[in-house]
C-alpha cells in the first residue's frame, strides 16, 4: 500500500505545530487521509495508524515487530521498570508474575472496599455545595487504591501525601510527554520542582511500606506482589521492582478512573433524558443504598454509559510504538525499522464508519453490541501491553457512579459544555458540579 504523507508540513517544523495547537482534532483531521498517513515531527518521521484494523495487528499478531517509543522515557521518570514502561522478554514474565495479583477471584474483596470507601466519601457532601468533581474522584480513586494496593495500614498522613503527589507528577508528565527536546526537564521551572518533591516523598513512602510488610503480610495487592515468585527462578520480586509496579498501579488506576467518573458527571448533566434513566435504574436496584459487586450484572445501563463514556474520553487517547525490525501491517502497510507508529484510540472511537453520530454521548449505542463486539472500542489497549488493571477500573466506575446517582443529581456548574483538554489524560476545562439530594422518598440524602 502507498501510504502518503499529509499536507502541510512546514520546512523545519514539519506537522509539529498542528499537533501542538490542537492535538484532538488534528488527530481526527488526519484521520480522513486513509488507513495510514504520514507525518513530520521536526525531523522526525512518524506513521499515524487510522483505522483500528493495523492498530489490533500491531498491538496482537506484530507486537513482536515493536518496541517501546522514546515518549516512554518519561512514564519511565516515574513507574521505573512497571508494566507500562517495559517490553519484550522482561515485560512478559512481569506479566506473568502480576496475573495472579489483579485475578478476577480477588475482585469481590477489593469490590466491598470500593462500597465502604465510596459511602464515606458521599456522607461529606452536602446539599446545595458546588464540588470540583475532577478533585473529589481523584481523591476517591486515590484513596481506593491505596486501601485496595497497600492495605490498612497506611496511615491518615501517608494517604494525604499520595493525594497531594499524584496530581504533581501527571502534570509533569502531560508537559513533559509533548517536548521531543527533553529541555523542559532540566530547566528550574515550578512544575519541576513540585515534579521532584513527589517523587522524593512517593519514594520514600513505598519504600518504608514495602520494608513494613515484608515481615507482616495481608492479602491484598501489596501482599499479592511480596508473595509473588518468578516462574523461571522461584525468587521474589526485588524491592525495587515492587516500587516499580505499585507506581505504575497508582498512575494507572487513579488516572483513568477519576477522569472517567469526570467525564460521566458531566455529560450526564447534559443529558438529562439519560440521568433520569440512570436514577430508574439505580432506585429500582440499590434504593439509596450504596452499590456492591453483586449488584453490577443488575446495573446494564450504568456499563452502557461508563462504556459510551470511555469511547469519547479514552484514558490513552494517544499511543506510539517503535518499529524494531522491517514489517508490514493491514493491507500492505509497509513498516521500515526504526519507524515511530502512532495512533489514537480518541480519533479511533470517533470514526464515523464505525459510530454514528460519532461526537455525540449516546449509551443506548451499546445495547446493540455484545461484551466487546466493536472492534474499533480499545480504550484501554490489547494484547501484551492491554491494561492488566481492567477488571479492576471497571467494578471501581460502576460501584462510584451507580452509588453518587442513588443519592445525588450532579449538575455542572458552567454554562458551557467543558472541552476535553489534551495533557496526560483528557481532562476538563471546568469540572465543579452542584450537588442536589434525590428527593424520592427511599432515597436519604
Amino acid at each position: 500500500m502507498n501510504v502518503s504523507p499529509a499536507p502541510g508540513g512546514l520546512p523545519l517544523a514539519g506537522h509539529a505545530p498542528w499537533l501542538l495547537r490542537d492535538r484532538l482534532g488534528y488527530l481526527e483531521e488526519l484521520r480522513d487521509h486513509g488507513p495510514a498517513v504520514w507525518i513530520r515531527l521536526g525531523r522526525q518521521r512518524v506513521l499515524v495508524l487510522n483505522d483500528h484494523r493495523p492498530v489490533r495487528e500491531l498491538l496482537t499478531r506484530r507486537a513482536g515487530d515493536f518496541g517501546l517509543s522514546p515518549h516512554f522515557r518519561v512514564m519511565k521518570r516515574i513507574i521505573g521498570n512497571g508494566l507500562l514502561a517495559t517490553d519484550g522478554p522482561f515485560h512478559r514474565r512481569q506479566r506473568k508474575i502480576m496475573l495472579p495479583v489483579l485475578a478476577q477471584s480477588r475482585m469481590p474483596g477489593y469490590a466491598d472496599a470500593m462500597s465502604a470507601l465510596t459511602e464515606q466519601r458521599l456522607a461529606r457532601w452536602r446539599p446545595g455545595q458546588q464540588l470540583d468533581v475532577d478533585r473529589e474522584f481523584t481523591h476517591l480513586a486515590t484513596e481506593t487504591v491505596v486501601r485496595c494496593l497497600l492495605g490498612a495500614g497506611v496511615t491518615g498522613r501517608e494517604l494525604d501525601l499520595v493525594v497531594a503527589a499524584l496530581p504533581d507528577l501527571m502534570a509533569w508528565a502531560g508537559t513533559h510527554g509533548t517536548d521531543p527536546t527533553g529541555l523542559l526537564a532540566r530547566l528550574p521551572l515550578p512544575l519541576n520542582r513540585r515534579f521532584r518533591r513527589g517523587m522524593s516523598d512517593l519514594t520514600a513512602l513505598v519504600t518504608s511500606l514495602v520494608a513494613r510488610r515484608r515481615d507482616a503480610p495481608e492479602d491484598d495487592l501489596l501482599g499479592a506482589l511480596l508473595a509473588a515468585r518468578d516462574p523461571d527462578t522461584g525468587e521474589p520480586l526485588p524491592d525495587q521492582q515492587v516500587h516499580d509496579e505499585i507506581m505504575t498501579f497508582l498512575i494507572a488506576a487513579v488516572e483513568s478512573v477519576s477522569r472517567t467518573l469526570t467525564w460521566a458527571v458531566h455529560e450526564l448533566s447534559a443529558h438529562p433524558e439519560v440521568r433520569a434513566a440512570l436514577h430508574a435504574e439505580v432506585d429500582g436496584r440499590l434504593a439509596g443504598r450504596p452499590a456492591t459487586a453483586a449488584d453490577l450484572p443488575h446495573l446494564p445501563l450504568t456499563r452502557r454509559i461508563l462504556t459510551e463514556v470511555l469511547r469519547l474520553y479514552p484514558p490513552g487517547y494517544l499511543i506510539s510504538r517503535t518499529a524494531t525490525r522491517d514489517t508490514l501491517l493491514g493491507d500492505g502497510i509497509a513498516v521500515p525499522a526504526g519507524t515511530m507508529v502512532m495512533f489514537s484510540y480518541y480519533a479511533l472511537q470517533r470514526d464515523p464508519r464505525h459510530f454514528p453520530e460519532p461526537a455525540a454521548f449516546r449509551p443506548d449505542r451499546w445495547a446493540a453490541f455484545a461484551e466487546g463486539a466493536c472492534p474499533a472500542f480499545l480504550p484501554f489497549g490489547l494484547g501484551a501491553h492491554g491494561c492488566l488493571g481492567e477488571s479492576f477500573a471497571w467494578t471501581e466506575m460502576a460501584i462510584v457512579l451507580a452509588s453518587v446517582a442513588a443519592r445525588w443529581e450532579l449538575r455542572a456548574s458552567a454554562a458551557v459544555p467543558p472541552k476535553p483538554v489534551a495533557a496526560f489524560s483528557l481532562t476538563l476545562t471546568d469540572s465543579r458540579v452542584t450537588l442536589t439530594p434525590r428527593t424520592e422518598s427511599h432515597v436519604t440524602a
